[in-house]
């Protein structure tokens, strides 16, 4: 039997550990000089530093220097001189003003002021206790807990309980940041809001019980970090906010009882890894929540007394299998605890699960090995077969020394007669007698399938199908099989069965009818009875009869070869279909659903004709390419040539000058300045060519790329034009829409778009252009590259935008610039040495010969500084930076 004298619960500790204050403990003994209290009446002094009073006045009492301890218990005075006082304890007295009966309050250090009239506290009221490290005001008429009333204290204990405290200033326990219990029960508090606790985070044990708390908000709780008991009993709580209790991972103790919770959610107690007791008795719970306690592996203690809790299931109590103390006492409308929910606690000490409704206990109790008392008093238990194995059970564990209570059959029955009740019960398992013979069945006919079995109690009897269809019947529905919550008729999903009226079902006497007996009824069928003794499985085999298996066979090869012959015929019959249109080109003109692939013939004559202009387009600049270079060495050969005719001029005309001694040195000077002229004008003529030549393969190769992008442009502006107006017909003629679709035209509106006839014409043009532009005389170039992979093509300046053509319309020719080559000579512009300066004198014969001869050096070292740059290279065809915008635009233009 439960020990009623023993404390449980954080409420109870709570009290104990406040109540009792160590003002009755031993202390160090103060010495000192100083006078011996005198005997007086109603007082003692059980030691020297110790001294109890009751039932008398302050006044006459005298305390010496080496008294440290004080209980006055009904003292009545004026005030009491504290100046030496440690641990003061005056309760019953009648006090009102603590300020008046405390004088020199600085040394104490525990004050016991329980039991008096204590109604205000005003603004730092404490401030001269300066050493106070614990203080009990409970059971006093405080109202008011003023926000600056503990300024400047350090308390370790603060007990308030039994006042009327209604609203709390927010923080008001902020100066008191080592506080470690603190008691506000029994008040009147409504709510509690967030981070209220924000400075109290060594708080080890809260008592919150006992008020009208209704409303704790999700972060009320969350500073408490070193918090080990809560009590948040007898409230209003109706529901428990998310995330209340996540950051109390140092919590043990756990008091929930008395709230009106109807619904705890399964991840309430999610933060409570370390938690060792729970209790959520009184509260309105109608069912306890699979998960609730996945969280707390360490629970040593749970208690469910008073609840509305109608049925606890198997696997509600998984994940505290270090629980050794279950209580689930006095909940008046729990019927049923399923078999196997003890399975879950394998370390149960003690169960008390008295005045319930049970009426038959679960057999996973057998498997508790280590339970020590027991007590299922009051309970109205039907001590039928369900129970049978309790009996030997019970008296095995009393030889274990395991306490029981009061044994009893239910409420009208003989005290303690449980045991002889259940030991007289004549119960046996089920045994079969007979089962239906392997048959063979006609299809469409009716079969009919049983199991005879004896037992006492008779046996419930399930039948499996082949299917996996299930089917069960019990012959008493007073006394609940072990498939009581299943369907009568259910699949392998557990999914009930609704057909009606049944092609198959149980029977009365627990046969199986099956009506209509149909190829996916043959088979194993399953017979499976049993009752709370034991269990029993029988197979009973139906076959269908040899003939009908040799008749559905035969049909079966019959419609097989018929459908089979039938899509042989099909897919040939589609394949001529296929062959004639492919090779007519039937729907090629009118139904863009019927290709083959996905590129209609009008999609695919436009990309003929953008592969013919881009081949177009790199043959002209390829041919350019060639003719610029073409130009360019005839210019370097013809510059060369120049320059060698003028060389060898001069040093003709020096050599005859050589001959005369008379020549002057100013007929040499006008010499050499003929030559640096003609020099500098074929210099000047060459580089005006290269230019020219230049600037003429730019303007070419900038008409050849506006030439192919006009086209593809006018291709595409063409088709959205021509594609806008056949759509705005479509939707203005919807008859005219419908017959073409009867005629087998609808959907191929590209088809509108360009004329078969125009294409192929373009395509003749484009190859003979292209093929006339082959035969041109080309020239190789080493020091030349083209680019393979360029794409870019304009139209000529002189635009074609001026009018649109169509897309039969010839391109625009391209004209290529050649020079022709010149008869070797000089340029028109370049004079010919003129021999009308030349004067031949006689004077100075050999000062003039020798400037003659220092002069030829001369002019043959100007001859080399003269000397044309003809490196000029061409200009790279840098076409790749657009080759990604074309492509854009090809697709675009599809």
């Amino acid at each position: 039997m439960e020990n009623n004298s023993r404390l449980n619960g954080a409420g109870r500790i709570l009290i104990f550990i406040l109540v009792s204050f160590p003002v009755f403990g031993t202390s160090h003994t103060r010495h000192g000089d100083g006078t011996i209290l005198r005997a007086s009446v109603g007082c003692s002094q059980p030691n020297s530093t110790f001294l109890i009073c009751r039932n008398r006045q302050l006044r006459g009492l005298q305390t010496i220097l080496n008294v440290a301890r004080v209980s006055f218990e009904n003292v009545t005075g004026e005030h009491l001189d504290a100046k030496n006082i440690e641990h003061l304890r005056w309760t019953n007295s009648g006090i009102v003003d603590i300020k008046k009966a405390i004088v020199n309050p600085q040394s104490l250090i525990t004050l016991d002021l329980t039991s008096n009239n204590v109604t205000k506290l005003q603004d730092y009221y404490f401030q001269q206790y300066t050493n106070l490290k614990e203080m009990n005001l409970s059971y006093n008429a405080i109202d008011d807990l003023p926000r600056y009333v503990f300024v400047n204290q350090s308390l370790r204990i603060l007990a308030l309980a039994h006042n009327s405290l209604q609203a709390i200033p927010f923080q008001v326990f902020a100066p008191m940041q080592r506080l470690q219990i603190l008691d506000i029960s029994y008040n009147h508090i409504v709510a509690i809001l967030d981070h209220f606790f924000k400075f109290n985070k060594h708080i080890e044990l809260l008592a919150l019980n006992n008020n009208k708390i209704a409303k704790l908000t999700s972060n009320a709780l969350a500073d408490l970090s070193d918090l080990r008991t809560l009590d948040l009993s007898h409230n209003s709580i109706k529901s428990i906010s998310k995330g209340l209790f996540d950051s109390l991972k140092n919590l043990k103790y756990l008091n929930l009882a008395n709230n009106p919770l109807t619904n705890v959610p399964s991840g309430t107690f999610r933060g409570l890894t370390n938690l060792r007791e729970l209790n959520l008795s009184g509260n309105k719970l109608m069912h306890f929540t699979f998960g609730l306690l996945h969280f707390s592996p360490e629970l040593t203690s749970l208690t469910l007394d008073d609840t509305h809790i109608e049925e606890l299931h198997n696997s509600e109590l998984l994940g505290i299998a270090k629980l050794e103390t279950l209580r689930i006492r006095n909940n008046k409308q729990l019927r049923e605890i399923e078999n196997y929910v003890f399975a879950d606690t394998p370390r149960l000490k003690e169960l008390d699960i008295s005045g319930n409704a049970l009426t038959f206990l679960p057999i996973s109790l057998a498997n508790l090995t280590t339970l020590k008392r027991l007590n299922i008093s009051d309970n109205p238990w039907a001590c039928d077969c369900r129970m049978y194995w309790f009996a030997p059970w019970a008296e095995e564990k009393r030889h274990h020394d395991l306490i029981l209570s009061d044994l009893s059959c239910g409420p009208y029955a003989y005290p303690n007669d449980m045991l002889p009740t259940l030991n007289h019960l004549n119960c046996t398992g089920p045994r079969l007698n007979y089962k239906t013979p392997t048959k063979q069945y006609r299809l469409k006919s009716d079969a009919l399938l049983e199991c005879r079995y004896t037992a006492n109690p008779p046996p419930s009897i399930t039948w499996v199908t082949p299917s996996r269809e299930v089917f069960h019947w019990n012959p008493d529905p007073a006394i609940p099989d072990i498939f009581e919550k299943h369907a009568h008729a259910h699949d392998a999903l557990m999914i009930p069965i609704r057909v009606i009226p049944p092609r198959i079902q149980v029977l009365d006497n627990g046969t199986l009818l099956i009506k209509n007996v149909t190829r996916k009824d043959c088979g194993r069928y399953t017979c499976y009875a049993s009752n709370p003794i034991a269990n029993l499985t029988e197979n009973v085999l139906l076959h269908i009869d040899p003939t009908d298996w040799n008749n559905v066979r035969i049909m079966s090869l019959i419609v097989g070869l018929q459908c089979a012959t039938a899509f042989l015929a099909l897919t040939l019959f589609i394949q001529l279909i296929r062959y004639l249109i492919r090779r007519f080109g039937i729907f090629n003109n009118f139904c863009s659903f019927c290709k083959r692939d996905r590129v209609s013939p009008r999609a695919r004559q436009i990309y003929a004709m953008l592969d013919n202009i881009e081949q177009y387009k790199s043959q002209q600049l390829e041919r350019l390419r060639d003719n610029y270079t073409q130009q360019v060495n005839r210019i370097k050969e013809n510059c060369a040539q120049q320059m060698e005719w003028i060389q060898n001029s001069y040093q003709t005309q020096t050599k005859h000058l050589k001959d005369f001694r008379d020549i002057g040195s100013q007929h040499l000077s006008t010499l050499r300045g003929q030559y640096c002229d003609q020099v500098k004008k074929v210099r000047d003529y060459s580089t005006t060519q290269l230019n020219w030549v230049r600037e003429n393969y730019v303007f070419q190769r900038n008409k050849i790329r506006k030439f192919s992008a006009h086209k593809v442009l006018q291709l595409r502006e063409t088709y959205k034009y021509q594609q806008q107006t056949l759509n705005k017909v479509l939707e203005n003629l919807p008859s005219l829409y419908f017959e073409n679709c009867r005629a087998g035209t609808c959907g191929r509106a590209e088809s509108l778009v360009f004329d078969p006839n125009d294409v192929e014409s373009i395509d003749v043009y484009l190859k003979a252009k292209i093929e006339k532009l082959a035969n041109l005389e080309e020239v190789t170039n080493t020091d030349i590259t083209q680019s393979r992979q360029s794409l870019y093509y304009t139209p000529t300046e002189r635009s074609l935008g001026s009018r649109i053509l169509s897309p039969g319309d010839p391109p625009i020719e391209v004209f290529i610039n050649h020079i022709t080559s010149r008869p070797m000579g000089l340029p028109p512009f370049v004079d010919g040495p003129s021999t009308s300066h030349e004067t031949i004198t006689s004077n100075g014969t050999n000062r003039s010969s020798l400037k003659t001869s220092h002069s030829t050096e001369e002019l043959l070292a100007k001859n080399s500084s003269c000397d044309i740059q003809l490196s000029t290279s061409l200009p790279e065809l840098s076409v790749g930076d657009v080759v990604e915008d074309a492509s854009k635009r090809h697709e675009t233009a599809l």
